[in-house]
This record gives C-alpha cells, structure tokens and sequence, in this order.
C-alpha cells in the first residue's frame, strides 16, 4: 500500500514538473515569437540605420518619405523597399493615419515640438513611441541602446556600443603621443563654404579623430561661412561629407579663392569615403569616420589600420554582409573622387 502511495506521490510530481517546464518553454516560445514578429516604422534616416545595424530589417513596415531608395537598405534587401510604406518625414510632418494603418508596435522619432501631438496620438493607441537625437557620441550609445531595448535586439545593441567604445579607446590611446593637434575644416552639406556647428556629431568626429575642428565655436546646424572666414582659419586638413555639393578633393583643391589656405597649397584635402552610406551622420556607421580621419590626420601613428578591411567586419558583424558584398568602394581606393 506504501509502495502505491509513494509510486502515485511520484507521477504527480512528474508530472507538475513536465507540465512546469512545457509552460515554461512554452513562454519562451512565445517572447522570442513576440519579439521577432515586432512591427518597427522609423521617420529619419538615423533611427532607419540604427535598426538595420541590429539585424531588424524583417521588422521594419515603414520609413519616412524616400528612405526606401536609401542605397544601404536596397543593398542590403532589394525587395525590401516595396513591403515598407511611407509615413512622411520629420521636416514634412509625419501622417499619422498612415503610421496607425501599418500597425506598428513601435515608432522611431525624432523629438521635436511638433513631435509631441503625434507621440500623444500614438501611445493613446498604445504604440510604443521611442524618442531619439544622438548628436553626441553618448547620446548615440544610449540611443542605439534604447532602440535595442525596444525592438527586441537587446543584445545585439549591446555589442554594438561595446564595439564603438573599443575603437574608440583604440583611437584615443594611439593618439597620447601627439602634441600637436591638426586642424580641420568640415566642407558640409551646402557645399564648401558650409559647415558644421559645434553643436553637431562630426564636430565631435573630428576632435575624437585627434583634430581641432576650426568652426567649434558656431552655433546651429549647418553653417554658411565666407571665404574670408576659411582663409582666417587657415586649417591643416579639409574634409567633406559625401553629399557635399562640389565637394570632391579636386574640385576644392582647385577653388581659386582658397589658394592660401595651408590645406590647399599641401593638397590636404579628402572627402569621406564610402559611397553606400555618409559615416559622419549620427548612426553606428560614425565610428567608421572616426577611425578613417585618425588615420588621414596622423598616417604614422595608424599605420597599423587597414580602413578596408575595419569596414568589412563592420558591415558583416552589424549588417549582415560585408561591405565589399553590398557593393561598397572606398572613394581613394577606386579613384573616384566624387
């Protein structure tokens, strides 16, 4: 009788026990199910990348208005941009009516006053709104973070920043040894008499890359300067961005109201270089600019940095593919200045 009592004590505990764990699977099943089925609209092209270097592409439905011929994304999934809708932008307005018709589970903003009525709208709805303006490389790390977090790529947005402090130390320690810092101008988004602010991200690039960015003290966005005021700098180096109009080294090279400036006379000039994505802008990709003008700055003391082959394990550890596979090319490489 003991022996009965004891062998039915034994299948109920079995039992409880299996049925605890098929619960317990059966959970896990469903948050990984949950997570890999998260409906994502971003409205700014940061917020875009930011998701794209997490490995969420599959969980994007919408972008702001022409993201969709964004060269990275195409790349990355040519048919990705028919399955995504378009929701606006931030400079346009937002349509809200179009975000709610996709059926998000979270939105992507960038915050601005008149972000605000839409962030209500939303979260009345309850889709989760995530607010985000990483113009400072801390700021981009706890962005990037807060996007993991939301979309369900926690770990991935992790290694991320984990990868981002890396090089940057990697940088920060190679530069000890100078004592002389370069100074940079920044040919921007307006063309060559355009400018950064301090106030932006490729300010900060440039002084993490080891170099003293001439325009700190401006204020804003984009700023237009004169000629005068590049003159007066006189910087070491000029850079520009990749969408800068008539910004490649030859044509700036050949201005002929800055013959003077010491950049010029010592052929100092470079534009960034990749042609699927502007690394200055405030996404995960800016590390790469920071590594490619430590190294344009101070060629010595990064003689061990192969840009190349940096990018390639970028894009594959982040995007997925390699940046020779998405059909990337370093401008100096091919010739290309552009």
């Amino acid at each position: 009788m003991k022996l009965v009592k004891k062998s039915i004590v034994l299948f109920l505990f079995m039992v409880v026990l299996l049925t605890g764990c098929s619960q317990e699977a059966t959970v896990k099943k469903e948050n990984t199910k949950t997570n890999s089925n998260i409906k994502v609209v971003t409205t700014y092209k940061p917020a875009t990348d930011i998701v794209l270097a997490l490995g969420g592409k599959d969980k994007l439905v919408g972008v702001n208005d022409g993201a969709k011929k964004d060269p990275l994304l195409v790349k990355l999934d040519g048919n990705l941009s028919s399955k995504l809708g378009e929701v606006g932008s931030k400079k346009s307005g937002l349509n809200i009516e179009q975000i709610v018709a996709l059926k998000p589970d979270v939105v992507i903003l960038y915050p601005t006053k008149k972000s605000d009525d839409t962030v209500k709208k939303l979260t009345d709805l309850n889709i989760k709104v995530v607010s985000i303006n990483p113009e400072r490389i801390d700021s981009l790390q706890s962005d990037i973070i807060k996007v993991g977090n939301a979309i369900g790529e926690s770990e991935k947005s992790e290694k991320m920043v984990a990868y981002y402090k890396e090089k940057i130390a990697y940088v920060t320690k190679k530069l000890i040894p100078i004592k002389s810092k370069k100074t940079v101008y920044l040919a921007g988004a307006h063309g060559i008499l355009s400018t950064c602010s301090g106030d932006f991200l490729q300010h900060e690039i440039i002084e993490v890359a080891g170099g003293t960015d001439v325009a700190a003290n401006l204020k804003g966005g984009w700023n237009d300067v004169s000629v005068e005021q590049v003159i007066a700098w006189n910087p070491d180096v000029i850079a520009s961005v990749m969408y800068c109009p008539e910004g490649s080294p030859t044509k700036i090279i050949g201005n002929e109201y800055l013959q003077t400036v010491t950049a010029i006379k010592n052929k100092k000039v470079y534009q960034i270089p990749s042609n699927i994505a502007p690394w200055d802008m405030p996404q995960p990709s800016s590390i790469l600019s920071i590594l490619w003008m430590s190294k344009i700055l101070y060629p010595e003391e990064f003689n061990d940095l192969d840009i190349h082959q940096v990018t390639n394990e970028f894009y594959k550890n982040f995007y997925g593919k390699s940046f020779d596979e998405l059909g990337g090319t370093l401008l100096e490489e091919s010739g290309a200045k552009k």
